[in-house]
């Protein structure tokens, strides 16, 4: 007989190795189903082949482009053999645990004068935080293929940057579930609202994504004041969570998720759902929780970014125009395990927990929401410090 525990065991030690080895607009869901997107758009100069052929020759003289990301294994693996096919072309990534050790990275670089990311693939937070520093350029210039300028390709037929500059653009659209669940401790079905956290039989099985810091703990925070409950309201749930929970404050977004996995917490606040996707596929007993209050449609870690000083600025412009196409968003989307926000591309494989569904409210990322983002940086700070006292 198959001992379960020991399988379990074995197969989270296995993503812990592959990812070790790896190193604010409202709206209605869309119709399912991928519709057919033409390729061509109306009044669109024929002359962008010219252009094309031209910024692809010198992209194969360049012959590389390097992303720093904070994408899966799975998705670096997939689309340097995608790129690598269709064009001869190599990617370089650099993997980093955390938007802002990227952030770190880029400002350091830019300090020493050095130009070494082309492409930067994180969330639209820390894309944002980057550009106070001049570290990126608008990608809407560089935009040269037909069906990726199509509004009609596009969720909400618009491309969906996430800020006015178009520095910022989601690749990814997946609805946010804030609460990961181990089936083996908890029933899914017994939290359907935040305020479910707070009952008593939860007191000691919650492992929050640390909200001091930008990512999933911080965002669920800052969506709870900004959009449901307040400020007042919402510092007294963090407060409730750690003095009276003892939820435990986990900054390891790998860790978090590996955590409820295993048993040692039953529920897992903010995570990343990377982790979150990872863990699923390998079988772990966990569940994402619907919570009947109104969520929210995020890139996750699937957002881009370009460099304002690429190394290598032509094979540049051929990535992000292919990673935007229906081909590159079907590798991309596939691989990180989360819908495109192209509406032109299957879900086939993605659980459909991260789709939206008709009727379902949500609140979509947009530098409208950074302000609160950043506000609830310190107060979380100020909250969690008062309450572990």
């Amino acid at each position: 007989m198959v001992n379960t525990g020991k399988l379990m065991a074995a197969l989270i030690a296995l993503v812990s190795l592959i990812y070790a080895l790896g190193a604010c607009a409202r709206g209605s869901v869309p119709s399912p189903g991928p519709p057919s997107v033409s390729t061509s758009q109306p009044g669109t100069d024929s002359g962008w082949n010219t252009i094309w052929d031209t910024t692809l020759q010198q992209a194969k003289k360049e012959g590389v482009v390097t992303v720093y990301n904070i994408w899966r294994p799975e998705t670096r693996v997939t689309l340097t053999q995608a790129f690598k096919d269709k064009y001869d072309i190599t990617v370089e990534f650099s993997p980093f645990a955390r938007g802002s050790d990227m952030l770190a990275k880029l400002q350091a670089e830019s300090r020493a004068g050095l130009n070494t990311a082309d492409i930067l693939g994180a969330g639209t937070t820390s894309l944002s935080l980057m550009k106070p520093d001049g570290l990126l350029a608008p990608i809407e210039p560089v935009l040269i293929l037909p069906e990726v300028v199509n509004p009609k390709a596009w969720r909400g037929e618009r491309l969906p940057f996430v800020d006015k500059e178009t520095m910022a653009i989601m690749l990814i659209g997946a609805m946010i579930r804030n609460t990961v669940i181990n089936t083996s401790l908890t029933s899914k079905e017994e939290i359907t609202s935040y305020r479910d956290l707070l009952k008593p039989q939860y007191k000691g099985k919650i492992v929050m994504n640390d909200p001091t810091v930008s990512g999933g703990g911080n965002f669920l925070l800052a969506h709870l004041a900004f959009s449901l409950w307040g400020e007042e309201e919402t510092k007294t749930f963090l407060r409730q969570l750690i003095k009276d929970q003892k939820a435990v404050v986990q900054r390891d977004t790998h860790l978090q998720v590996e955590e409820v996995a295993r048993g040692k917490y039953g529920i897992g606040l903010g995570p990343r759902t990377e982790e979150v996707t990872n863990f699923l596929n390998l079988g772990a007993p966990l569940k994402l929780a619907l919570i009947k209050e109104e969520n929210r449609i995020s890139a996750a870690a699937g957002a881009m970014g370009m460099s304002a000083r690429p190394a290598h600025p032509n094979a540049a412009k051929i990535f992000v125009n292919w990673v935007l196409t229906k081909e590159g968003q079907t590798v991309f989307s596939r691989s990180f395990g989360n819908p495109s926000t192209r509406v032109d591309v299957p879900a086939e494989g993605i659980d459909p927990l991260w789709i939206p569904v008709a009727g379902e409210k949500y609140f979509q990322d947009s530098e409208q929401f950074l302000p609160v983002l950043s506000k609830w940086l310190e107060i979380s700070k100020k909250v969690i410090s008062e309450a572990s006292n």
